[in-house]
């Protein structure tokens, strides 16, 4: 009966490992789909700046004088843009390793647990 009982409770544990497993899987993939996006971003973000760009150096030709000023508001923005994005990932990369830390102590806990239930 008590033998029962362990084979219950190592059962209980392997199950609540695996899904604090799948947990960090899931964890790791929405990771992974975030940093992707916000790489995305900003590779469309630099793009588009880009193609101002060319369209006031275009504007510069047919004598638009306000064209510096402009470029270098779109320049500051680019790069504040670009810092925005950079913070952004690297907060999502500490939040990453914080919650992935903290699921593995909670694994190991349940390893611990389960190893601690007697075999006879």
């Amino acid at each position: 009966m008590e033998n029962t009982k362990n084979e219950h409770e190592r059962t209980k544990y392997n199950q609540l490992i695996v899904q604090k497993e799948e947990q960090l899987d899931e964890l790791t993939n929405n990771k992974r789909k975030i940093t992707e996006a916000i790489q995305n971003l900003e590779e469309d973000l630099h793009r588009g700046f880009q193609t101002v760009a060319m369209l006031n150096d275009e504007a510069a030709r047919f004598g638009n004088t306000e064209n510096h000023q402009l470029q270098r508001y779109n320049e500051e923005q680019e790069r504040a843009f670009h810092q925005l994005l950079r913070e952004s990932n690297e907060q999502i990369v500490l939040a990453y390793k914080k919650e992935t830390k903290k699921m593995d102590e909670e694994r190991e806990m349940l390893y611990k647990k389960r190893s601690d239930i007697p075999w006879d």
